[in-house]
């Protein structure tokens, strides 16, 4: 039904509701022992009425002041029935939005994944078992239910929404995300809408994992930090546990989310503000966390640009990045 519809029926209901009121009063008002002494007395007993309170301070003597009172009670019943039915589609409609994720997610410096296939899944459980509050954007019911079955709403937000629809992007908070990987079959279709996605959120950190190595040029001018060949990375991979398995082994083990004493992972953290180890040596930081926690640290970034194996006197200083490696008990020794 239009607005204008709705309008007219409300018209209508309202010009019938107000003819009964003052059919009410006329009919009553006129008669001996009448409690209905005016129009206001009427409105009153017309409202206790329809709202199922019924006081019984008023009530109709008369013939057809009574049936007029009828009409009422009948009203009532449907008034009922229309409220209880319009409550449960709200209540309805209110849970459906909250589940697709319409109300939005206040999530700071989280994970984004935007599109939904097997290689994103995989990605998906690294983030959740680091610990990583993701944020995920699909376009089919279907794909929400399956992630709303696997993942805890507590550190995985999902949004049902059409994958052009940029401003339903706000939702997830984007701009405050701490990187958005993109995830399409297609590397033609990621390029297209990495382009619209950069025009529209120039500051996002994207990653990308893509199939043909020659558009790797394409991304990075459109700001694209880091771009995974898939077929690069799998190669160097087989080759590795051809030639050299136990490397292969250690390097599996660590770009894995560690959860226990066992496993060892990769990690990196930044020194912000007042950080203990800022302004101290690299090797004095080297040493003091192999010695108190059992870290290894093995490279820093600066100004984005990662520095391997610094220099043993290079000096620490305020946002620096340490990257270290570190099981699944002390990995959060530096946090």
């Amino acid at each position: 039904m239009s607005t204008k519809q709705k309008l007219t029926l409300l018209l209508i209901i309202a010009a019938i509701y107000n003819l009964l009121v003052y059919g009410l009063y006329y009919f009553e008002s006129n008669f001996e022992n009448t409690n209905i002494h005016n129009l206001a007395d009427a409105y009153w007993y017309s409202l206790v009425t329809l709202t199922t309170v019924g006081y019984g301070d008023f009530y109709p003597i008369t013939f057809w002041g009574r049936l007029i009172g009828i009409l009422f009670v009948l009203g009532s019943l449907g008034m009922l029935g229309y409220i209880v039915t319009e409550l449960s589609l709200k209540i309805s409609e209110y849970l459906k939005k909250r589940e697709m994720g319409y109300f939005g997610t206040d999530m700071n410096n989280h994970c984004i994944i935007i599109g939904w296939n097997t290689f994103s899944k995989q990605v998906a459980e690294q983030i959740i078992n680091a610990g990583e509050d993701l944020a995920i954007v699909v376009n089919q019911e279907s794909d929400l239910k399956t992630i709303k079955q696997i993942y805890s709403d507590k550190n995985c937000f999902v949004l049902l929404a059409d994958l052009n629809d940029y401003k339903a992007l706000e939702k997830i908070n984007i701009t405050n995300s701490r990187r958005v990987y993109i995830s399409f079959e297609n590397d033609t279709d990621s390029l297209v809408y990495t382009i619209s996605l950069k025009k529209r959120f120039e500051k996002v950190n994207c990653v990308v994992a893509i199939e043909n190595i020659e558009l790797k040029s394409s991304f990075n001018y459109l700001g694209v930090q880091f771009i995974i060949p898939k077929k690069e990375i799998v190669s160097k991979f087989i080759a590795s546990y051809i030639f050299e398995p136990n490397v292969a082994l250690l390097t599996e083990d660590l770009i894995s989310t560690s959860n226990d004493k066992s496993n060892l992972d990769i990690c990196e953290t930044k020194l912000t503000a007042n950080h203990n180890y800022i302004n101290t040596r690299f090797l004095d930081t080297y040493i003091d966390l192999k010695e108190k926690s059992g870290i290894t640290l093995v490279a820093l970034s600066r100004d984005e640009q990662l520095i391997k194996n610094p220099e043993n006197n290079l000096i620490l200083k305020e946002n620096d990045v340490l990257v270290y490696i570190a099981n699944g008990e002390n990995k959060l020794y530096l946090n």
